[in-house]
């Protein structure tokens, strides 16, 4: 074992290299040849075999349509070519009756064979009927048809002669191995040698190029020296990693700590500025109510101080109404996941904004595609995802305009592509669409967008507003229910039209 060991130590990697794939090699053709040939021989027989069935079975299936027929010369002409070919040594086939009706002897038609009545008779089976000395192969075969025995026939096949060809083929099997194993030795040797050196350039290379990474990214200075120690390049490689690992520990340590510093101020930021927001409009409202209040307070007519009471009242309700959208917004409920059928959804969506449809002559185009699969979601909180998105669009598009829902189904995603005939979203105000409080609407609470942001980011979902040339384009990923039995189902078992739904003005 020392001696081994010493030996390794004193080895370069190339010449390790070299005498391992080459042991390799060895091991490899010897048992592939051992394989290949015992698989060749088994191979040749199994041909042999299956060759005197197969010309068994094609006479058979002639002599059945001769006796039928009562036309022999057909199939004497058939065992001549088989014969004059050399495929066959001799045939002879009998009726029911036991009389030799072909035969490659002519002296032998019309004689009584009572042998092959004998084995017919006894209904040999096909596996008995194959037997083989060293010097012929004996096929027995019954010819029936739909289960009537019409006869037998008895094909002799020469051995001897089939041997030699066997024989050929076998040898030519060792030959080709035998060329095969000097090109494999050649490409062996060669390839070793390339591959161990082209194997220990990268190591050496790749052991510099992580001291030199963690050198960037360590904080202290505590260089690997070591390294240089090792005279085997795997064992620097090892050294190495092992050194860039700690290294890596300590500073995704402490880069996690920025990170968590950094969500903690980006997290107080976001809350600073939806509070600004919030305290803005509540300024407003008590601005108005303390204006209101002064009024009351130097005002003596009655009819006054009642108008300032009604503007006292609404700025209260508004206050109210804003702090009940955020709440909602902020108290949004877990979704109830759940086979969902987003076509059902759609469909309670169109009938609750019909009148409005109507009255703005806006048509609502979805399909209703049938094996479009079922998704995994909340119907309540999807059904309020559809409602603002075809609220916002109503409210965009003009008289005559449109909405369309259309689907693309990938391996784990139903996606939902919703368009509408509007004058889409701006490019500078695109990438706020999404933010709590953010609106373009006189009377918009800023939070339509924002709740359905949430909603698809709770069904993990993805919701993205994407360029058009025409209108606004929202794209909607939703995943796609994966549970056992049947995940798709027939979204269209009504009357209507098989292509889709078109819920239009009257």
């Amino acid at each position: 074992m020392r001696f081994f060991r010493e030996l390794n130590r004193r080895t370069s990697i190339k010449t390790k290299g070299i005498l391992y794939v080459m042991l390799l090699i060895v091991v490899i053709y010897i048992s592939v040849s051992i394989i290949v040939l015992s698989s060749a021989r088994k191979n040749l027989l199994l041909q042999r075999k299956q060759f005197h069935l197969s010309v068994a079975e094609k006479l058979a299936l002639t002599a059945s349509d001769a006796i039928v027929s009562n036309d022999y010369g057909f199939l004497m002409e058939q065992i001549r070519q088989l014969k004059s070919s050399g495929q066959i040594k001799s045939a002879k086939i009998i009726d029911a009756r036991g009389i030799v009706i072909a035969s490659d002897r002519i002296n032998e038609i019309g004689s009584f064979e009572e042998r092959l009545l004998q084995r017919l008779n006894s209904d040999a089976s096909m596996e008995d009927s194959l037997q083989e000395t060293r010097s012929s192969c004996c096929v027995f075969l019954p010819i029936k048809i739909d289960g009537d025995t019409l006869g037998a026939l008895e094909l002799t096949f020469d051995i001897v002669s089939e041997n030699k060809a066997f024989e050929r083929d076998f040898k030519k099997t060792i030959v080709q191995l035998f060329y095969l194993s000097l090109v494999i030795f050649a490409v062996g040797i060669g390839g070793s040698y390339v591959v161990s050196l082209l194997i220990t350039r990268p190591i050496s290379t790749l052991s510099r190029e992580i001291e030199e990474f963690e050198k960037e990214i360590s904080t202290a200075d505590d260089s690997n020296g070591e390294g240089t120690v090792y005279k085997d390049e795997t064992v620097q490689l090892r050294h190495a990693f092992y050194h860039m690992l700690d290294t890596l520990r300590r500073y995704l340590s402490d880069f996690r700590r920025v990170s968590e510093e950094k969500e903690k101020l980006t997290c107080m930021a976001a809350i600073g500025e939806m509070s600004a927001q919030i305290a803005h409009e509540i300024r407003n409202s008590l601005y108005a109510i303390r204006g209101a209040i002064s009024g009351i307070e130097h005002s003596k007519n009655l009819s006054e101080i009642h108008e300032y009471i009604e503007i006292i009242k609404d700025e209260a309700v508004e206050m109210s109404m804003m702090a009940d959208n955020f709440l909602r917004f902020a108290r949004l409920p877990v979704p109830s996941l759940a086979p969902c059928n987003i076509v059902s959804v759609l469909d309670r969506v169109a009938e609750l904004l019909e009148p409005d449809l109507e009255e703005l002559s806006v048509t609502l185009r979805y399909k209703t595609e049938q094996g479009l699969p079922l998704v995994m979601g909340d119907p309540a909180l999807l059904k309020q995802v559809f409602m603002n998105l075809f609220i916002n669009a109503i409210q965009s598009v003009k008289d005559g305009g449109w909405i369309t829902v259309d689907y693309t189904v990938t391996d784990r995603w139903l996606e939902l592509h919703v368009k509408d005939s509007g004058p889409g979203v701006a490019d500078e105000i695109a990438s706020k669409i999404f933010q709590p409080f953010f609106t373009t609407k006189s009377d918009g609470s800023g939070l339509g967008l924002a709740t359905v942001y949430k909603i698809i980011l709770a069904h993990h979902g993805e919701i993205k507003l994407r360029k058009s040339e025409r209108g606004a384009y929202f794209y909607i990923k939703l995943p796609i229910y994966r549970g056992e039995g049947k995940d798709e189902i027939s979204l269209f078992e009504r009357e209507g039209l098989r292509d889709g739904k078109d819920i239009s003005s009257r």
